[in-house]
């Protein structure tokens, strides 16, 4: 599984240290003694999401004291700055651009995008996605709430927070195994809005068909005001009752994306979230990692194949697919290029991806 907030022009904006945004090729490097102002007043929600992003934050008198005062503080924000300016904000500028010139016009602008196995994977699924409004992101980590940075040392959480988000600010996704010791979701969606120079408005807990879930509404950076969805749920056959898929029923008529799926849909005790998309959504994107290419029907589907699909990577290798790999064949081994890395496959030569349609 894996893990922004985009502009859909060249350009992806962030807010750090004042209001007006600043392109991701021109940003100055963060310096604590400068850009940290004290600030008073009670936090918001968007504060909060701002100081675990490390940005400064525009209210809250014991966040700004902690954010000018502590030398690990000033470590954690740094970080996180290099690792934005340097991957995650470059990459999620290619991925709007490569939306805007190669995706837009296959599935055109779908206001709500469907994300199984995604996790909070927010910075990528709108990175890819920069029109839509509305990102529902279903994992098995928890959901946790908006945590209490003002009366609680906060020094552990940051830790947390910097190391299960090194591997999606560098590569584009999470590390299944550094989740099992990730803090909960909330915090980690916070985080990647702050990073992505969004504005936090609200952050609710919601019921969906009996399994636990947060909606976060934000401003993007480029003034679209959207909301990101994360369910704790179990897509499993055993897990998706009949509550959770009418739930999910609501979302009838979205955009399902794939990416870095762990194979899942390959398994037998994953076909009814399977049966549920290809049923239900108009459109898919993923990578080879979604649902096989077999169950794409030709009469029902238009597709449009994109990149280079050889093999899975070793870990995956029993779920190479040798009628994908024909349809690769088939239009002389390989589609556009992908101008980036892409689920499991870093390197941009061995991304692939798969458009369907709904004919």
């Amino acid at each position: 599984m894996k893990y922004s907030l985009v502009l859909a022009t060249s350009l992806f904006f962030v807010s750090c240290g004042s209001d007006a945004p600043v392109p991701v090729s021109e940003q100055v490097p963060l310096n604590p003694a400068r850009d940290f102002k004290p600030v008073s007043g009670e936090p918001t929600t968007d504060d909060i999401a701002r100081f675990l992003a490390g940005r400064p934050v525009k209210h809250g008198e014991t966040l700004s004291k902690w954010q000018r005062t502590s030398g690990d503080y000033h470590t954690h924000a740094m970080n996180f700055d290099y690792e934005w300016r340097t991957f995650a904000g470059k990459r999620t500028v290619r991925q709007a651009n490569y939306y805007k010139d190669t995706l837009k016009p296959l599935l055109g602008s779908p206001s709500t995008i469907f994300y199984p196995f995604g996790g909070p994977d927010i910075l990528y699924a709108s990175s890819m996605f920069p029109n839509a409004s509305t990102y529902v992101l279903i994992g098995l980590e928890s959901v946790g709430s908006i945590p209490d940075v003002v009366s609680e040392n906060p020094t552990q959480l940051l830790d947390r927070l910097s190391f299960v988000l090194d591997e999606p600010l560098r590569h584009g996704y999470f590390i299944t195994k550094e989740m099992k010791v990730a803090p909960p979701v909330t915090p980690i969606l916070l985080t990647s809005l702050g990073l992505m120079g969004a504005r936090v408005d609200s952050a609710q807990s919601i019921d969906a068909g009996g399994y636990p879930g947060v909606e976060i509404r934000f401003k993007a950076a480029n003034g679209g005001s959207k909301k990101v969805i994360y369910v704790s749920g179990n897509l499993s056959n055993s897990g998706l009752n009949g509550s959770f898929q009418s739930w999910l029923g609501s979302f009838s008529g979205s955009t399902a994306y794939f990416k870095a799926a762990s194979y899942l849909m390959h398994d037998p005790a994953f076909s009814n979230i399977r049966n549920w998309v290809l049923s239900n959504c108009n459109a898919v994107l993923q990578d080879d990692s979604g649902i096989p290419f077999k169950y794409y029907d030709s009469s029902n589907w238009n597709t449009t194949l994109l990149g280079n699909y050889e093999r899975p990577i070793p870990f995956f290798a029993k779920w190479k697919q040798s009628d994908l790999a024909a349809a690769y064949d088939s239009i002389g081994g390989q589609g556009p290029e992908i101008p980036f890395g892409s689920g499991y496959h870093l390197k941009m030569r061995e991304a692939n991806l798969q458009v369907f349609k709904r004919k």
